[in-house]
């Protein structure tokens, strides 16, 4: 409960920081656009029910629709997101699987794993919604390219907040000593 509560806090401080800060994050006419709350999601603990992503994500995206005034764009990727989460983390997962509540980190997991499972959740979002914002079959591929597009803007933000404010490594001194003292 207390990993869900703290990956909340998370979640919202993201969104606050889309809202005020990088919702101006447009790139080459609108080709590339950042979406840190997606950071809040990629850091929410796993094995939650399949109910509560789906919910997770509507939220999320209903919020920002409210907020930024698009119209239902980002409560469809959310949802979409929200759908795709679960068996996203279950294609990552290690040969032994996760364990519940666990919190995909750099640190923990490698970096390899964080960045694919955050690129893979930037990449589906934004392409969702590109997609959803062409409203054209015929427009798929462009919206896959821009979602690309978009997966490597907001990977580069994500890599950079897990460096800065991710989980830091424990100090290389052994805790056992020969030393009584110390």
């Amino acid at each position: 409960m207390n990993n869900v509560l703290k990956a909340l806090g998370v979640l919202f401080v993201t969104l606050l920081l889309q809202v005020l800060l990088f919702r101006f994050g447009v790139f080459f006419g609108g080709k590339g656009m950042i979406f840190f709350h997606l950071y809040g999601l990629v850091l929410f603990p796993l094995g939650l029910n399949r109910t509560g992503y789906l919910f997770l994500g509507a939220v999320t995206g209903a919020l920002l629709d409210l907020v930024l005034l698009t119209g239902g764009l980002h409560m469809a990727a959310g949802t979409a997101l929200g759908m795709i989460l679960p068996h996203l983390a279950s294609v990552i997962a290690p040969r032994d699987g996760f364990v519940k509540g666990h919190v995909i980190n750099a640190l923990k997991d490698g970096w390899w794993t964080f960045v694919l499972y955050s690129f893979l959740v930037s990449v589906i979002y934004s392409s969702v919604l590109f997609a959803v914002e062409g409203g054209r079959m015929g427009l798929l591929l462009s919206a896959v390219w821009k979602g690309v597009l978009s997966g490597l803007f907001n990977l580069v933000l994500m890599v950079l907040a897990q460096g800065l404010f991710g989980l830091k490594r424990n100090s290389k001194k052994s805790k056992i000593s020969a030393y009584p003292w110390s």
